[in-house]
């Protein structure tokens, strides 16, 4: 499987949309139904309570998405919104309009106190506050509800990417929510794969959310968690004089372990 930088994954989501006329709208339900049914398969919703905290991005659109399904399948959602809600632009403002038409209750968060008492009483989180396109120090609100969340000792789900991960380097930008499970979308990004990245997000899942393999099997995106070459196939009266021969170039007069057990290996 592939990886993605942050800007790689940008322009998958564009080519989605030019080329094959996948709507943000429809990107963002899928992303959204791609986490419910982590949800489902891993915890369950029916008669659970879950708090779903979103960010004002797409990534906040998505958690809007989850809440809903939540509540469509008999779980309680409560969405807490960490910044003014107009500020959510397209496919995320639709859903934000949507949820609030549902019996869903929807609040800002004000203070660290008006939303301790929902995690408490709450079984599981849902993290949508930060996409990966984070690059800044999480300060502030954040910082404090992201520490609220990780204390909590609920189980979490992380949309894409657990909050405060920096999606290019898998750096803690401060503080970053300690997930149970992420959910990531399209492909994995470097922010998912390497540390303390990798630590964060708990068991991960890959959706692609109906992207075209066309798009992110192209070749300009070339990092790859693994391609295996395949190797020949032996005949079964071989034996290792048929094998080919290997040269090890490595170690120094002192440093002899690595290219000893390097040439092991290979008996």
């Amino acid at each position: 499987m592939k990886v993605s930088t942050v800007a790689q994954m940008g322009n998958l989501d564009m080519s989605a949309t030019e080329e094959f006329g996948i709507s943000q709208d429809l990107l963002m339900e899928n992303a959204g139904q791609a986490v419910y049914f982590v949800i489902l398969k891993e915890f369950g919703v029916k008669n659970k309570k879950f708090a779903v905290f979103c960010g004002t991005g797409n990534n906040g659109g998505d958690g809007l998405v989850v809440a809903r399904k939540i509540h469509s399948n008999g779980g309680e959602a409560k969405v807490f919104l960490l910044d003014d809600e107009a500020k959510f632009k397209g496919a995320a403002e639709k859903n934000f309009e949507i949820a609030s038409k549902m019996p869903i209750e929807i609040s800002k968060v004000s203070s660290i106190e008006s939303v301790k008492i929902a995690v408490l009483n709450s079984d599981a989180i849902v993290d949508a506050i930060f996409g990966t396109g984070l690059i800044r120090e999480v300060s502030g609100i954040y910082k404090d509800v992201i520490q609220l969340i990780n204390e909590s000792k609920k189980t979490v789900f992380s949309v894409d990417i657990p909050s405060g991960i920096n999606g290019d380097t898998a750096e803690v930008m401060g503080i970053a929510v300690k997930a149970n499970y992420t959910i990531t979308f399209g492909l994995p990004k470097i922010g998912n794969m390497l540390y303390p990245g990798y630590d964060h997000c708990g068991k991960l899942y890959v959706s692609h959310i109906s992207f075209p393999p066309s798009l992110y099997n192209a070749d300009s995106i070339r990092v790859e968690i693994n391609n295996p070459i395949e190797l020949p196939k032996r005949s079964k009266d071989a034996h290792k004089g048929d094998f080919g021969e290997v040269l090890f170039i490595a170690g120094a007069s002192s440093y002899l372990g690595a290219p000893y057990f390097s040439a092991l290996s290979f008996l």
